[in-house]
C-alpha cells in the first residue's frame, strides 16, 4: 500500500530534497557492512584451526552486524539512486548485487546459528559467495562515483587486458617550454579531470553533463551547452565555478575542493578566446594577457634561468674584474652561474667595470653594488644583465630616473633599493618585473600612501620598508 501511494506520488519520479538528502547517507552506511562482513569472512575461516575456537561464538553476531548495515546500506543506497544522476547500466547491477551481498549475509547468519557437520559445504559456499559479491559491488560503486576506469586507471596492460579495457594511454609530456603548451589538452581538460570529473563521467552523470572530452563538454546536459564560445555571461560552466561556494549551483559541487582563482581566470580566457579544441597558448594570446599567469600555473616561471646549462665564464674577464675590486663566486656545482659582489670595495664604480661585466651577462644572476656610487645614467648597463635574479643597488644615489633601466630584468627575484632616492618611478617599474618576490624600501622617498599602492597592485609582492626587517 506505502509503495503503491509513492509510486502514485510521483514521489518516487521527483524525490524530495529531504529523500535526497537522506540517501546520501549511503557513502557512511557503506562501510559498515563492508567491515562487518569482511571482519565475519576472515574469522569464519579462522576458527577451523583450534587456537582461534575461542572467538567461534562472536561469528554470529558479526554476521548479524554485517546483514543489518547491509539491510541500511541498500535501503540508503536506494535512496541515494532516484537521484538518477548515475550511469543505468551500472546502477542496476550495483543495486542487484547489492541486493545479493544482503541475502548471503542473512544466510551467513542463518547458518552460523545451527550446528552440525553437514552444513560446513554450505557455509562455506555461502562465505565464499557473500565475500565475492561484497567486492563487485564495492568496485561496482567506485565506478559510479569516481568513473568506469577508477579502479584500473593506473593498473599495468596486462590487468587491464584481462578486464577488457584498453592498454594505458601514454601521459602528454610535462610542458616544460611555454610554446608547447596546449590550450585544451595542457590546461583545461586536467582541470576537469582534478575537479570535475568525479561528478561528471561515465558512471555518474550529474545534470546529464560528461566533461571526460572535449566533444563531451561542448555538447552540454540536460539543460542545453555549458560552454558557449566566446561567451562568457551565456557560458554556464563559467557562472557556476564563480558562484558563492554555499550556493546550490556552485560548481564542483558536495564539498570537493574548488577551482582556484588561477584557473578560473585561465578559463575565462579560453571561453572569451573561442573555447577552442586545439592550440597553442601562445599563438591563441595574441596580446601575452594570459602568458605569465599560464606560465606561472604551470610551473614554468621558477628557475627558468637556472635550469639552463650556461658556459664558464671567461677567465680573464673574471680575473679582471677581481682586480678592480670584485668579489666572484661560483654559485652552483653542476652549472656555472655566478655572482659578482663590488660592496667591500674603497672605490666608486666606473664605467670600466660595468663593460667588464656585460661579458658575463649570460652567467651573472646575483650582483652585489651597495654602496658603490652607482649613479642613475650607469644602471642602463646594468639593465642589460638580463639574466639577474637579485640585485643589490642600497646606499647609491639613484632615482626614479635610473631604475627605469631596469624594466627588463625579467628573471629578477629580489631588488634591494635601501637608502636610495627612488619613490613614485616604482609604479611604472614594478608591473614589468613579473618575478619579483622581494623588494627593500627603507630610508627611501617612499611614503606610507605609496606603499599601500605597491601593495594593492602586486598582492605576491613582499615589501619591506620597516628598520627592524634585514637587509642583507
Amino acid at each position: 500500500m506505502e509503495l503503491a501511494l509513492l509510486v502514485n506520488t510521483n514521489l518516487l519520479e521527483n524525490p524530495s530534497d529531504f529523500i535526497r538528502f537522506v540517501g546520501r547517507f549511503h557513502h557512511l552506511l557503506v562501510h559498515l557492512p563492508i567491515g562487518f562482513l569482511f571482519l565475519a569472512a576472515i574469522t569464519q575461516f579462522a576458527v577451523r584451526w583450534p587456537k582461534f575456537h575461542p572467538i567461534k561464538p562472536f561469528l554470529v553476531y558479526l554476521w548479524g552486524l554485517g546483514a543489518l548495515s547491509a539491510v541500511l546500506a541498500v535501503l540508503f543506497g536506494y535512496l541515494l539512486s532516484l537521484s538518477g544522476d548515475y550511469d543505468e547500466d551500472t546502477l542496476f547491477w550495483h543495486k542487484w548485487s547489492g541486493v545479493a551481498v544482503l541475502v548471503f549475509s542473512l544466510g551467513c547468519y542463518y547458518i552460523s546459528k545451527k550446528q552440525g557437520e553437514n552444513l560446513n559445504i554450505p557455509k562455506r559456499v555461502l562465505v565464499v559467495l557473500a565475500f565475492g559479491t561484497m567486492v563487485y559491488t564495492g568496485h561496482l560503486g567506485g565506478n559510479l562515483t569516481h568513473g568506469s576506469t577508477y579502479l584500473l586507471e593506473y593498473a599495468p596492460n596486462t590487468v587491464r587486458n584481462i578486464a577488457g579495457l584498453p592498454p594505458k594511454t601514454e601521459p602528454r609530456p610535462k610542458v616544460t617550454v611555454l610554446d608547447s603548451a596546449d590550450v585544451y589538452l595542457d590546461l583545461i581538460s586536467p582541470m576537469m579531470s582534478s575537479k570535475c570529473i568525479s561528478c561528471h563521467n561515465t558512471g555518474k552523470k550529474k545534470g546529464n553533463l560528461l566533461l571526460t572530452s572535449y566533444n563531451n563538454m561542448m555538447k552540454g546536459g540536460e539543460n542545453g551547452e555549458v560552454v558557449i564560445p566566446g561567451d562568457i555571461e551565456a557560458s554556464e560552466l563559467f557562472r557556476r565555478i564563480t558562484l558563492p561556494e554555499n550556493h546550490d549551483d556552485f560548481m564542483p559541487s558536495e564539498g570537493k575542493r574548488p577551482l582556484t582563482d588561477t584557473e578560473v581566470e585561465i578559463i575565462e580566457w579560453w571561453i572569451t578566446s573561442g573555447a577552442p579544441q586545439h592550440g597553442f597558448v601562445t599563438k591563441l594570446d595574441a596580446d601575452n594577457k594570459i602568458v605569465e599567469t599560464v606560465s606561472k600555473y604551470l610551473g614554468l616561471d621558477k628557475y627558468t634561468i637556472l635550469s639552463k646549462e650556461v658556459t664558464p665564464a671567461d677567465k680573464s674577464i673574471v680575473d679582471s674584474l677581481r682586480n678592480q675590486g670584485f668579489i666572484i663566486n661560483r654559485l652552483m656545482k653542476d652549472n656555472y652561474f655566478i655572482e659578482a659582489n663590488f660592496s667591500l670595495s674603497e672605490r666608486a664604480i666606473t664605467n670600466v667595470d660595468l663593460d667588464l661585466l656585460q661579458n658575463l651577462k649570460e652567467q651573472l644572476i646575483w650582483l652585489d653594488l651597495s654602496n658603490s656610487g652607482l649613479k642613475d645614467e650607469q644602471l642602463e648597463k646594468i639593465g642589460q644583465l638580463e639574466n639577474l635574479i637579485k640585485l643589490n643597488l642600497k646606499g647609491t644615489p639613484i632615482s626614479d630616473n635610473g631604475v627605469q633601466y631596469l624594466k627588463k630584468l625579467n628573471h629578477l627575484e629580489s631588488l634591494n633599493l635601501y637608502k636610495t632616492d627612488v619613490s613614485e618611478g616604482l609604479l611604472e617599474v614594478l608591473p614589468n618585473l613579473t618575478k619579483l618576490q622581494k623588494i627593500y624600501l627603507w630610508k627611501t622617498k617612499v611614503n606610507d600612501s605609496l606603499i599601500r599602492i605597491l601593495k594593492s597592485e602586486n598582492k605576491s609582492l613582499e615589501v619591506i620598508y620597516k628598520r627592524e626587517e634585514d637587509f642583507k
